[in-house]
């Protein structure tokens, strides 16, 4: 058996295990095997908010696998075409398919017959129509040329034997202008090959996992432009402890080598062509009832809400329209908006501040610094990546 056949087959194993550990009961998949206390491990956990993980069956969110969360990033549109490379028990799929609408597809592809099967199982529990699972593997993709809109993968290119292949491929079935939007470990910088052997043996989920530079060459070589690599997470020595605490590894001998040098990044990447120039992103914010349209006047303002409206400022000049909407001077705006409406008929002014970006719901009930606000509206703003604390939602007085 070749080398690449032989990782193709411990990884159907793997992932295979995961998906019948969710099914069983037995709980959530992780990144480590070697974990007997659930599982808690720096990669797989807290990657979906409490909104997206209430609106798909619970096995979809325990068999998640992933190092990101893409749909959250990739600015889907409705009628667009998705297809998740990996899709495992279908968690991003699903997803995907509520942000693309009845109009549009979402497409998983995975080579796991235990994976698709639970797949399967959330999409009937889900109850979406514009969903299809598809076996096969991802540097064989079995659709046509020119047939999808967005591709999107949560750690699961850096599993593969053949990157180069799995990049051409998202190549040829993107349509033109289409988009590459994945989230995948990456190696930042040089590392000793004896450590790097040494940390895949206890983390599969970043086994093979490409250096930064890497990953950007490969992608310029099947063609894509706009080719950028940001940070969502990156993993320090303390993480790796509490991970490695039943390996057997002595983590104390190499700490130092890993520390800071394996991250989660959000890949983006266009296939050039007639539609490449991406659409103009559009940020609403439906505020509380407010004296003022900004909320930083009056005679106790929220110290919080000049901050964010430097922020929104800035986001505009970045290319990114921004909409604010004052509950007490465009109360027609939140009844002509149907995911604000239904928000406050379920939530009260609770709900409130809300935030849309092209038309779908990305917060409720706090207002976000500029990193977040940033990672929504697909601007990079080379800022560290570490997800801040959110600020006030108490409104201006």
């Amino acid at each position: 058996m070749s080398t690449a056949q032989n990782i193709r087959e411990n990884v159907k194993e793997k992932y295979g295990q995961a998906a019948l550990r969710v099914s069983s009961g037995q709980g959530a998949a992780c990144c480590s095997f070697t974990a007997d206390d659930g599982c808690a491990d720096p990669i797989t956990s807290n990657l979906y908010d409490s909104q997206q993980a209430g609106s798909i069956p619970e096995d979809a969110v325990l068999a998640s696998l992933g190092c990101g969360n893409p749909t959250a990033l990739a600015e889907l549109k409705p009628g667009e075409v998705v297809l998740d490379l990996g899709s495992g028990g279908g968690i991003d799929v699903l997803l995907s398919a509520k942000r693309v609408g009845p109009t549009g597809k979402a497409f998983g592809l995975d080579m796991t017959d235990e994976m698709l099967a639970l797949a399967r199982e959330n999409q009937r529990k889900s109850g979406f129509e514009n969903v299809e699972f598809l076996k096969g593997e991802i540097e064989h993709i079995p659709l046509p040329d020119n047939s999808v809109d967005v591709i999107i993968s949560n750690c699961v290119i850096n599993l593969s034997a053949d990157k180069t292949k799995v990049l051409q491929e998202a190549f040829r079935v993107l349509k033109p202008g289409g988009r590459f939007a994945v989230s995948d470990v990456v190696v930042r910088g040089e590392m000793p090959i004896e450590v790097r052997k040494n940390v895949e043996l206890w983390i599969g989920c970043v086994a093979g996992a490409m250096e930064e530079q890497e990953y950007k060459t490969k992608l310029a070589a099947a063609g894509f432009e706009q080719i950028d690599l940001e940070p969502t997470r990156i993993y320090r020595i303390e993480e790796a402890k509490a991970f490695l605490h039943n390996s057997g590894l002595d983590i104390e001998s190499f700490g130092a080598a890993i520390d800071g040098k394996f991250a989660s990044m959000f890949v983006r990447a266009q296939k050039p062509g007639a539609g490449a120039s991406p659409e103009k992103t559009i940020m609403d914010v439906y505020d509380p009832a407010m004296c003022c349209s900004t909320g930083v006047c009056g005679p106790a303002p929220d110290p919080f809400l000049p901050r964010f409206a430097a922020d929104l400022e800035w986001l505009s000049s970045q290319g990114i329209e921004v909409r604010r909407h004052n509950l007490s001077q465009e109360p027609a705006a939140f009844a002509e908006n149907e995911s604000v409406k239904a928000a406050l008929t379920l939530e009260g002014t609770d709900c409130l501040p809300m935030i849309l970006v092209n038309g779908a719901v990305v917060s409720k009930g706090k207002y976000p610094v500029r990193y977040t606000l940033a990672r929504w509206s697909g601007v990079n703003t080379g800022l560290p990546a570490l997800e801040l604390p959110v600020i006030s939602n108490k409104g201006c007085c």
